[in-house]
């Protein structure tokens, strides 16, 4: 990881978590499970946007089998 790379990586954090927080908060003070509904596509934004290095990937094939 780039130097540069690092306080990006700390202000999308950072910012996952106020919006799970605040979505948690919501949910609670309105009793009902929309809010955390709404927000499903946190999580694949969260493993999209991690460098290749935490991201397992399945090890390129030599082709068709067969």
């Amino acid at each position: 990881m780039k130097a540069w790379n690092r306080p990006l990586y700390v202000i999308a954090a950072l910012a996952a978590l106020f919006v799970g927080g605040s979505t948690i908060a919501l949910a609670v003070r309105q009793g009902s499970w929309t809010p955390i509904l709404s927000v499903g596509w946190l999580p694949a934004v969260i493993v999209a946007t991690l460098p290749g290095k935490y991201r397992r990937c399945a090890p390129r094939g030599r082709g068709v089998p067969g």
